[in-house]
């Protein structure tokens, strides 16, 4: 007899039974450090994580789009990374007394299915100015490259 886990056999576990959405949401280490740096208290932590992972309901064809809305949440690509399906995800609440919160992101390409696609948090930050620097840029480029080099291309720590 097989062994249960949590109400679900050992194969459903590992194939991702029970996951719901369209993407599988995974934060880049930088930007998990990020969020452990702006956040004191872990709740304030989850908090953010809860806005971050309804980006898993990601909308068929918005990779077409400039931007919109998600659930309650306001999106946009960045116009200085155009083409590398790299976004910011807008976040209205106060958390943890920070308000004007985004959550960069990279649309994954198909060739990863870990069981689903992956949408990957590159940074977490508080923006106080209008438009990205240029070390911004440099740092969401980088880290999305960064991504693209071990999980697609070698596909490494899957």
């Amino acid at each position: 007899m097989e062994q249960q886990h949590h109400g679900r056999d050992r194969g459903q576990r590992e194939a991702g039974g029970g996951l719901t959405g369209n993407y599988w949401i995974r934060p880049v280490q930088p930007a998990f450090k990020q969020a452990t740096k702006l956040f004191e208290r872990p709740g304030h932590y989850f908090e953010l994580k809860g806005h971050a992972l309804k980006l898993r309901y990601w909308p068929d064809g918005a990779i077409d789009r400039g931007g919109g809305v998600l659930l309650d949440l306001d999106w946009e690509w960045i116009k200085a990374l155009p083409n590398e399906k790299v976004g910011e995800l807008r976040i209205a609440d106060h958390i943890a007394g920070h308000d004007n919160l985004r959550l960069i992101f990279y649309v994954g390409g198909p060739g990863v299915q870990t069981p689903l696609p992956i949408i990957w948090i590159l940074a977490v930050l508080q923006k106080k100015r209008t438009e990205f620097t240029s070390r911004d840029i440099d740092v969401f480029h980088a880290r999305r490259v960064l991504v693209d080099e071990r999980f697609y291309k070698n596909r490494e720590f899957l």
